[in-house]
């Protein structure tokens, strides 16, 4: 009789222990997709919520169609001097986000830019690579250009200005960021918006790009672009 009440109870036991096992996959699996449906949303960024034209591509990119116009803005570049939007009409530009305090994504980008810009050899003078700081408070004209110069980042203009005049012409742009403190009040973080935008020689937004997108994919579209 004990033998048989045993063996009831470890079958009771494998079953409770199956169910358990299934139970813990399936949160497992739940926590995975809420967090996958979170970083897609991030990266996804709110400035293509509000075109509903934008056709995804699986290799990060995102085309605008039809263009949309820009507004102009006018910062301050890594030479203290004024430098608007409007100077660059006539050129493709590839803009970015983000400060150079930024310990990852930023300088990933910048290199990134680095090298499409060599690889466009002879076609490179027809793209401006724009660098505009979220960081006005750290990021001075001479902060950007001894960055910039330490970096070998010949060729890329940084912008900077105060954060009101950021968030203004950011919105355009859907760019979002925020600042989390840090173990001093002058070594916070700043979260913000990640990729690059492409706007053509009218001043036109006509390419989105994740983070992440190999160079020679942006190299390829601008080459095309620039040879049409």
């Amino acid at each position: 009789m004990r033998s048989i009440l045993g063996g009831n109870l470890d079958l009771k036991t494998r079953l409770l222990y199956g169910v358990l096992t299934l139970l813990l996959f399936g949160i497992v699996a739940l926590i995975s997709l809420i967090a996958f449906d979170r970083l897609g949303a991030s990266e996804s960024d709110s400035s293509l919520t509000a075109h509903k034209s934008a056709t995804y591509d699986f290799d990060g990119t995102i085309a605008v169609d039809p263009p949309q116009d820009m507004p102009n803005f006018t910062l301050t570049d890594q030479f203290g001097e004024p430098f608007s939007l409007s100077d660059l009409r006539g050129r493709f530009v590839l803009l970015t986000f983000g400060y150079t305090s930024c310990p990852d994504v930023c300088p990933l980008t910048l290199n990134e830019f680095r090298r499409i810009r060599s690889g466009l050899d002879d076609f490179g003078e027809q793209v401006a690579f724009v660098f505009i700081s979220v960081d006005g408070k750290r990021d001075t004209p001479q902060v950007i250009r001894e960055y910039f110069d330490t970096r070998k980042l010949d060729g890329i203009i940084g912008l900077t200005g105060a954060e009101p005049g950021l968030r203004a012409l950011g919105v355009d742009y859907g760019l979002s960021f925020e600042f989390v403190e840090g173990k001093s009040a002058s070594a916070y973080l700043v979260n913000h918006t990640v990729g690059s935008f492409l706007l053509d020689p009218q001043g036109r937004w006509i390419m989105r790009y994740q983070f992440g997108i190999a160079p020679s994919t942006i190299v390829s579209d601008l080459q095309a672009l620039i040879a049409a």
